[in-house]
């Protein structure tokens, strides 16, 4: 009989399920009852209930027959999509921290998340074809999705279905949640400014830079005493060297990326210098993974624990019917995490 039969069989029955029209816990059809209402074969049923039992919707209780599930992990599955892997560059310390949580079972979200990284759109990947079973089937509460230009043009997702949340850039038919950099901003500012009279900033993003520059202008730092750099991972190091080696060094530095830390870090050891003993550094990072927490440097971040369940939260919101906000995500310090820092995830080798 050919697979298809027992594709039927699996659709409806599904359907039925997750419908409501079959209710937790009641008995399914006998065999032979299936046999005769799709006209297939047993050894057909046998490979369809197969099916559904690897979903999770249906569980055989020896020879009391077939029943449908008490619960289903559809209602407390959630997929991470992400186009971007390990290596790439478009791979943040954000999906960094995600994918440990996951691959670690510490999300902090009852149920199951499961990692779709790598994403690209390509009926042959394996990680898209997992996402468009997904979406076809409903076989999840929703979807967690990194937007990026890439996934915004996944087929799959161009259209309603599964509810889904975007995470740092807008997705069709997703709800955005974001990180609020303005408020990381503003409260690095004040911290700053308790620390030291002569501010340098690091940043790769020129928004970054110039919403610092306001901040710490209207927290009374003089213009002759903040220096801004607009520097990626690559020089610096050296920048660091070059800027600590003045007469009029700063007193407090803010780093609004983490991919600087260690580069900074390097550049103050060039010169023989120390963050925390000569040099106050607040760094941002993604919470619980940061980096330099051994090196003296203090931190101010999003917490991906924080993000993902919020994430969750605008799913099931929109699983009930609601339509929910667009959120922001925060920043903390490592004081004001509802996890205790010494949770923190062990750093990539």
């Amino acid at each position: 009989m050919p697979p298809r039969k027992a594709d039927q069989i699996v659709q409806v029955l599904r359907n039925e399920i997750l419908s409501g029209q079959r209710a937790p816990g009641a008995k399914l059809p006998t065999y032979d009852a299936i046999v005769e209402l799709f006209g297939v074969t047993r050894p057909t049923v046998a490979r369809g209930l197969r099916a559904l039992r690897s979903e999770g919707l249906v569980t055989a209780d020896g020879t009391r027959g077939v029943f449908v599930a008490s619960s289903f992990p559809h209602h407390s599955r959630y997929l991470w999509v992400t186009s971007e892997q390990p290596g790439t560059p478009g791979w943040s310390s954000t999906s960094a921290a995600i994918l440990e949580l996951i691959a670690r079972g510490e999300t902090g979200i009852p149920g199951e998340v499961v990692a779709l990284v790598g994403v690209d759109g390509r009926a042959n990947n394996p990680a898209y074809q997992r996402l468009c079973e997904a979406v076809e089937h409903g076989s999840a509460a929703g979807l967690i999705v990194t937007g990026s230009a890439t996934t915004s043009l996944l087929p799959v997702l161009q259209t309603p279905g599964l509810p889904r949340v975007a995470i740092a850039e807008s997705l069709p038919h997703a709800r955005l949640l974001d990180v609020d950099m303005g408020a990381l901003v503003e409260r690095a500012s004040a911290r700053l400014v308790e620390r030291g009279r002569r501010v340098a900033v690091f940043s790769p993003n020129a928004a970054h830079l110039e919403l610092a520059r306001a901040r710490l202008y209207a927290r009374g730092v003089e213009r002759r005493h903040l220096s801004l750099l607009h520097v990626a991972p690559v020089g610096c190091e050296i920048l660091t060297r070059l800027l600590f080696e003045r007469a009029e060094r700063p007193d407090a530095v803010f780093v609004t990326d983490d991919s600087l830390v260690a580069p900074l870090l390097a550049g103050l050891k060039r010169g023989k210098l120390r963050a925390r003993g000569d040099v106050f550094v607040l760094a941002h990072c993604t919470w619980p993974r940061p980096t330099g927490d051994a090196d003296g440097i203090e931190h101010l971040g999003f917490d991906a624990r924080e993000l993902l369940l919020a994430a969750k939260q605008l799913i099931d919101a929109q699983r009930a019917g609601e339509v929910p906000k667009d959120r922001a995500v925060q920043p903390r310090f490592a004081r004001e995490l509802t996890s205790a820092p010494a949770t923190a995830l062990p750093r990539a080798a």
